[in-house]
């Protein structure tokens, strides 16, 4: 009986890591609905991103551009995703990840809609612009907030089922534009000064994911790690608790009653300025102990994404040059894509070939279902070693693409070329486990600061370069890959991550408090 009562008495008084913490919370219910609720928010954002891939050629129809206002247009998101990162890590990391989408996605939501009825190039873009700005809040919040939710030992594969969203993308706007561009209507609008056509009507739909998250995570619960590094213990035990009970339905029973960090936090008083908090939460990841993984991270996302990010853009416009009507046998690949610059047509409503949406349809679906697999095999492979495979594979492909001369081969290489994006998964884990609670948010916002600014670099480059130098072009992103799969040999091993981290812990019993 005393045994019984000590044993309670210690169960009651005992102090928890965050992570024994969150362990104990459970796995259930409540992780899937956060997965599927950050899924429906990343995919908003990249939706927002990639969708004028699709819309395009129908987009430069109507509006009779130009091959540089093409590339203009399909890099204004990522213009506006890279200015506006920086401010949606900083809230991220002090006004909490959960607020932070609240705030800003029902902004980009409805920019999106409105997008969708402008009249002309300028106001386009400049919604597109303000739209991507604010939906970017996804990747600097939604990545940290569940990989703050969910237990350690299904981090890694939620993380890379949540980067497989990120995928399917292009699949998901094929699947809607099959049946959209299958209409044939032209509706003048002549009070809005505009023709209503069906790439107007495709992008009405892809708003859609955005709004159902934001819905979804009205009823879900901010990271109780961000609450426990801000100084709200108590809230952070009221979260986990709501965790368990959403996980453990009809039980009431939680143990833990005392939770600490196992890592040191910073004091950021309130009355800095908006800049100076931005270099609070910038300048500790590029000190050290933090200075090395930072840059090794950072430059895997810039020759991926700067190859990546630029090619998909063209995706649609390059897979449509092998399917309208030309005979293309015998042909390379930059053979053919170079011909793509200077197509034209005059029916905008049938400028988008179906068997293009089924192309690109697949290459999205692959690219997401590798993903999947990869968050299968992670845990037994190795981050490293799935990195140096993604990049190896994306090597070969592109040295392979500068000579085959078969057209569905050429499409294939093509892609796999841009499926070095699969390191999205690794990288981000790599991130939120290499960084302390109160920089994770900048961390991963810095990524996309990193990974579209060059991606519009790269979009702008391949429209000047196209028509003319295709194949030196592709040479030039062939070594960029390569040095990427160099820097991978330098990553961490899995085992030692741990060991570096703890140059950022501190002891369990000198806790800090993070107040913004």
């Amino acid at each position: 009986m005393l045994a019984e009562s000590n044993k309670e008495m210690k169960s009651a008084t005992e102090k928890y890591s965050y992570d024994d913490a969150l362990n104990l919370a459970g796995f259930g219910r409540y992780t899937y609905w956060m997965l599927c609720s950050c899924n429906l928010l990343i995919l908003a954002m990249y939706l927002d991103i990639f969708g004028f891939s699709v819309a395009l050629p129908a987009v430069a129809c109507d509006m009779a551009l130009t091959i540089t206002q093409q590339g203009l247009l399909s890099a204004v998101p990522l213009i506006g995703v890279m200015l506006s990162s920086y401010a949606w890590g900083l809230c991220a990391d002090t006004l909490g990840r959960r607020r932070t989408l609240l705030i800003a996605m029902p902004i980009g939501a409805v920019l999106n809609l409105a997008a969708n009825v402008a009249p002309t190039y300028a106001s386009l873009a400049v919604l597109k612009f303000l739209s991507a700005g604010f939906t970017s809040s996804a990747n600097a919040a939604a990545f940290v907030l569940l990989g703050e939710t969910t237990p350690a030992r299904h981090r890694s594969r939620f993380l890379f089922l949540m980067a497989s969203a990120t995928m399917y993308v292009q699949l998901v706007i094929c699947l809607v534009a099959l049946p959209v561009f299958e209409l044939s209507f032209d509706v003048h609008i002549p009070l809005m000064s505009m023709r209503y056509r069906p790439w107007r009507l495709l992008m009405l739909i892809i708003s859609f994911p955005g709004i159902l998250g934001v819905i979804s995570m009205v009823f879900l619960h901010e990271s109780p790690k961000f609450l426990l590094s801000s100084g709200r213990t108590e809230d952070a035990l009221v979260g986990l608790t709501k965790i368990y009970n959403y996980n453990f339905v009809g039980k009431n029973d939680y143990s833990v009653k005392e939770v600490f960090l196992e890592e040191s936090t910073v004091n950021i008083p309130n009355d800095v300025s908006f800049v100076r908090k931005i270099w609070n939460q910038t300048a500790p990841l590029f000190k050290p102990p933090l200075l090395k993984n930072s840059l090794k991270l950072y430059y895997l996302l810039l020759s991926a994404y700067m190859t990546s990010t630029g090619y998909t853009m063209w995706v649609p416009t390059m897979t449509n040059a092998y399917f309208n009507g030309e005979d293309n046998s015998g042909k390379t690949f930059c053979e053919v894509a170079s011909t793509a610059s200077s197509n034209s047509s005059a029916d905008c409503n049938n400028v988008v070939q179906p068997l293009t949406l089924y192309a690109v349809a697949c290459y999205s679906a692959v690219s997401g279902s590798l993903n999947i697999i990869l968050s299968f095999v992670v845990g037994s492979v190795g981050k490293k070693k799935i990195t140096m495979i993604v990049f190896t594979v994306s090597v070969l492909s592109g040295l392979a693409l500068i000579f085959v001369t078969l057209p569905l081969l050429s499409i294939t290489l093509f892609y796999f070329f841009n499926y070095v994006s699969l390191i999205l998964g690794t990288v981000n884990t790599y991130l939120v486990e290499l960084n302390p609670t109160y920089l994770r948010g900048m961390a991963t916002c810095l990524s996309v600061v990193v990974a579209r600014g060059f991606g519009f670099i790269s979009v702008q480059l391949i429209a000047s370069l196209l028509a003319d130098h295709c194949t030196p072009m592709i040479s030039g992103y062939v070594v960029l890959v390569i040095s990427g799969l160099a820097v991978t040999f330098l990553l961490p091993a899995d085992e030692t991550i741990k060991a570096d981290s703890n140059d950022i812990v501190k002891k369990p019993n000198e806790p800090t408090k993070t107040r913004c």
